[in-house]
């Protein structure tokens, strides 16, 4: 393994084996994400909020340019400056060069991810500036000579007891405080002199209004209308991805971001600033040394943003409005922090994305691999940003330019793997035992203590071409139901059809779910064919190796086309496929003539997660089971592909149909394996480290353990050493017939 993976792994095993890290990143990750998910309780519709919310993201960068020239006209009118900074070294010299002017001495600064981009605190000392951090976490990250771990919550990876012996050290207090509202005073009392003081105050803005020229500022603190309003001197620094077009956009925002970011229903303080406050300078009874009027300047860097506007792939990462819910929503960042996890500044996946935006390819494939794409990020995004598919077209991108390496194209041809081990099952399953093997593997950067999947005989293609001719005529006499668009209408005409999505592992590796499935369908009167497809896609796409399945996707759509027009809804019993299917299939085609192909949409409409499918039947009233009555408890680790797609507990709801059977789900992030990801040498521990939170919910109940991805399964035997089946093979042990 490169030098470059030895050193992350060492970063990541070190923060797993920090205690004191993994308790400040446990208790305040957990409270977070519980926050934000109880601030959606009620009559808020959060799914017609975050539409809402990225189309106008999506029109205020289609028309930045524009909206970016009616700013300066708007704070031009208001007696303001507004500067336009090409890089980031442009925006510190224009803030440095109006401290020198104006003789600052000390500039006091509120929160800004901004400026922590362009090192803008360094380039004023350099200058002879003293600056002073006025939100309670950068005081203390700025203390400690350290760079922000979260967007929202800079210091989240320090404890209590950190921050007072931090105090006490720096501040030189013999004896510091205790409890948090001590700690909160004693930074008061002394940084509310230093507002006095300070010549020229510095922040950001979450938003910028065309319209009206207006900063929009939301905080806890009270801090940033101090640092705005009582210096002489405001200068705002903003990327110009803030700006948004009118001032009646920000109820969207004010909706999403506060509950998103903090689980708040509103900050304690949401401030409007337009151009140079209009009121006198006060100086509190001060020499009246400072000068007497007011200036405000708006420095608007562009640091490559420009350029990601003009870049059909990666213009969403213009969409994120820096809320950090997707870091408390990721499972890899929940237990390593920003500082492993991130470039400088920005944290998480959506902080690669960020670091290739402005920093280029070299910063970014640092940390671009701890992206696992499981898509809970997306999730709980308030405008929808897709970090991980931003992330996978990064990668790409650094394959292009540094290269692919064996271990990624080995991992990419899971159909190519399944094959061969299929064909030489015996030999291949006590080869890949074999301690020769994990020698091999571990010289390829792959985990050698990782057990390998083991190859069925008899693919599940086989196994259905074997049986009797009978039991298929009826799918391919039925022939085309032109006049039924709908499964609904499908099922309304007759008995329901369905052509399972053949997953590579699922055909080569476990056979048996897809013969669970096929005798659930039957038992329920539904006709069922194999859809000859190529490999949906998705573990070529996790290497970032898009040319390949681009070619499977459009031999796909072909046949899945074909079958739906044959009156057949698409099943899927991997998650990860379905999610190719409905979601990364556009994105994977944007590029290409088939973009706005009917057939994506028709993929889209017709393709089912299986337990999605089963309970669309019941509500139908088309599913009629005979189940017998199971004395038993089904432990069930939900899906991240399942949960991102929007079908919540899907398997829950399905077990729950089997009479006399007990059902208890189990909240997790992740299962940590995620395809390839917990077989490469440098995350394995991580690997681990995020499954054994979720093994120690498992084994804390006693049942059958039951989960519907392939990765999760593996993960969870190889940790808890029970047996895991997917939903259809508890729902098949249970029929009747």
């Amino acid at each position: 393994m490169a030098r470059a993976g030895a050193d992350l792994a060492e970063r990541i095993q070190k923060a797993l084996d920090d205690p004191v890290l993994q308790k400040a990143m446990r208790n305040a990750m957990a409270t977070l994400y519980q926050r934000r998910t109880a601030a959606w309780s009620g009559d808020v519709d959060l799914e017609d909020l975050r539409a809402r919310a990225r189309a106008l993201k999506e029109e205020a960068i289609a028309r930045n340019d524009e909206l970016l020239d009616l700013l300066e006209e708007r704070v031009s009118e208001r007696s303001g400056h507004l500067y336009r900074a090409a890089t980031a070294a442009d925006a510190t010299a224009y803030i440095a060069d109006l401290a020198r002017a104006r003789g600052v001495r000390t500039v006091v600064k509120s929160k800004s991810m901004t400026s922590e981009e362009v090192h803008l605190n360094a380039a004023l000392e350099a200058a002879g500036v003293e600056v002073l951090e006025t939100d309670l976490g950068e005081r203390i990250i700025q203390l400690a000579g350290e760079r922000p771990s979260h967007l929202v919550v800079p210091a989240i990876h320090k404890t209590k007891e950190d921050v007072i012996r931090l105090f006490a050290e720096t501040m030189k207090i013999a004896d510091p405080p205790t409890e948090a509202e001590g700690l909160t005073r004693l930074v008061r009392e002394d940084l509310r002199a230093r507002f006095l003081e300070a010549e020229m105050g510095v922040t950001g803005a979450n938003f910028v209004v065309a319209e009206t020229g207006t900063l929009v500022l939301v905080e806890n603190e009270g801090n940033i209308r101090l640092t705005s309003q009582l210096p002489p001197i405001h200068v705002a620094l903003v990327g110009r991805e803030k700006i948004i077009p009118r001032l009646a956009d920000l109820a969207v925002y004010l909706e999403l971001l506060p509950r998103s970011g903090t689980g708040q229903l509103l900050t304690s303080y949401v401030s409007l600033i337009t151009g140079t406050p209009s009121t006198d300078l006060l100086d509190f009874g001060g020499a009246g040394e400072r000068p007497r009027e007011r200036e405000f300047h708006l420095v608007v860097l562009d640091n490559g943003r420009s350029a990601a506007a003009r870049d059909p792939e990666l213009r969403e990462a213009l969409y994120c409005i820096r809320c950090g819910a997707c870091l408390n929503a990721c499972a890899p960042y929940r237990l390593v922090g920003g500082h492993v996890y991130g470039g400088d500044p920005y944290p998480g996946g959506i902080g690669c994305a960020w670091t290739y935006l402005t920093q280029g390819a070299e910063e970014a494939k640092q940390t671009n691999g701890l992206c696992t794409t499981c898509a809970r990020c997306t999730e709980v995004c308030p405008t929808k940003v897709d970090i991980p598919w931003l992330n996978t077209v990064i990668k790409e991108r650094l394959n292009r330019k540094l290269g692919v390496g064996l271990r990624e194209r080995v991992f990419a041809r899971t159909d190519l793997l399944g094959r061969a081990g299929g064909a030489l099952a015996p030999v291949a399953n006590k080869v890949g035992g074999s301690a020769p093997a994990a020698r091999a593997l571990e010289r390829m950067g792959i985990d050698g203590g990782r057990q390998l999947p083991t190859y069925a005989r008899r693919s599940l293609e086989a196994w259905f071409s074997a049986r009797p001719e009978a039991d298929k005529a009826a799918i391919r006499a039925a022939g085309p139901t032109p006049t039924a668009t709908s499964s609904a209408e499908r099922t309304a005409a007759g008995a329901p059809r369905v052509a399972l999505f053949v997953d590579c592992f699922v055909n080569h590796n476990l056979p048996q779910v897809g013969q669970a499935a096929v005798r659930v369908f039957e038992a329920a009167g539904v006709q069922v064919v194999l859809a000859h497809n190529s490999c949906c896609g998705r573990p070529a796409v996790s290497q970032g190796i898009l040319g390949l399945p681009r070619g499977w996707a459009v031999t796909n759509l072909e046949e899945l086309a074909r079958l739906i027009g044959q009156g057949c809804d698409v099943v899927c019993l991997e998650p990860s496929c379905l999610s190719m299917l409905r979601e990364d299939y556009r994105r994977l085609l944007e590029a290409t003539d088939l973009a706005d192909d009917r057939r994506i949409d028709l993929i889209e409409e017709h393709s089912y997660d299986v337990s999605e499918y089963l309970l669309l039947m019941r509500s139908r009233g088309a599913l009629h089971l005979p189940l017998a009555h199971l004395d038993d408890t089904f432990v069930v680790h939900g899906h991240c592909h399942q949960k991102s797609l929007g079908l919540g507990s899907v398997p829950v709801d399905l077990l729950r149909l089997i009479p006399g059977a007990s059902v208890v789900e189990v909240e997790a992030l992740c299962c940590g394996l995620v395809g390839s990801f917990g077989y490469k040498k440098e995350y394995a521990a991580l690997s681990t480290a995020i499954g054994g939170q979720l093994f120690e919910k498992l084994t804390a109940h006693e049942g059958t353990i039951i989960a519907s991805g392939i990765s999760c399964r593996s993960q969870i035997q190889l940790g808890t050493g029970r047996p895991v089946l997917h939903p259809v093979e508890a729902l098949a042990a249970a029929l009747l017939v």
